[in-house]
């Protein structure tokens, strides 16, 4: 019963895919799960019936992204919609969300959060950045004034902090190919959570949990917010 529900989920985002994008092979990839596959068609199908304003900020990435609640008073006045997908990993935002949940809705700025999860599976730093120049191309190519802000990846506690080395070599590569283009931004979000001890600091994670309290996500905006809402208020003030 379970493989033929979920052969059923694969088939019905598998067309909603075709009819949007064209490819579907990530759908089959082993990365995929049926959990991040129906958060994709869910949050999709709701993007289609009320898209977000157009001109505004969108959100995509996974679960440190999704859980960003209070995105849109962290970045206030910008109009930002948040369409993170828990789980989910560089592969799928290149081949499902920056297609399907971003370019349609003619954003002028794209903010993104991924590839901790690749990472933790063992993909390695390379191959996580082949995957984000297919985003920030496909990007370019459909909407070329927009920009793209690019999140550094969540040092998180427990045993994903022993692919630290590889998480800072995959901020490495990510913030060298944001600096090759003018409307790309890195933006450095390991460090502050990291104390001086040089783990993450505990009071801003979940107890036995990989993600972040409320004040890491205050962090978050202490270190974002200066970066964005000055570069993008001017362009909200003239929508």
């Amino acid at each position: 019963m379970r493989r033929t529900l979920f052969g059923l989920l694969c088939c019905s985002v598998v067309l909603i895919s075709r009819a949007a994008t064209g490819p579907a092979e990530i759908l089959t990839d082993k990365s995929s799960s049926s959990k991040v596959l129906a958060l994709y068609q869910k949050t999709l199908t709701a993007a289609q019936k009320d898209p977000p304003p157009l001109g505004g900020l969108i959100c995509i990435g996974s679960s440190h992204m999704q859980l960003w609640k209070s995105v849109k008073e962290d970045l206030a006045p910008l109009t930002v919609t948040n369409y993170g997908i828990g789980g989910s990993r560089m592969t799928q935002a290149a081949e499902l969300f920056i297609d399907n949940l971003a370019i349609p809705f003619k954003p002028r700025a794209v903010i993104l959060y991924e590839g901790s999860n690749d990472i933790n599976a063992g993909t390695k730093p390379e191959t996580v950045l082949a995957n984000f120049q297919k985003i920030h191309r496909k990007l370019h190519a459909a909407l070329p004034q927009a920009r793209l802000y690019v999140l550094s990846l969540v040092p998180s506690p427990g045993k994903r902090f022993e692919k630290i080395g590889d998480l800072r070599k995959t901020n490495e590569l990510l913030a060298k190919e944001c600096a090759t283009q003018p409307w790309m931004k890195f933006i450095d979000v390991t460090e502050p959570l990291i104390g001086a001890d040089g783990k993450p600091k505990e009071e801003l994670f979940k107890p036995g949990d990989i993600h972040m309290l409320p004040a890491g996500y205050v962090v978050w905006k202490s270190v974002i917010a200066p970066i964005i809402v000055p570069a993008e208020t001017p362009f909200e003030h003239v929508k």
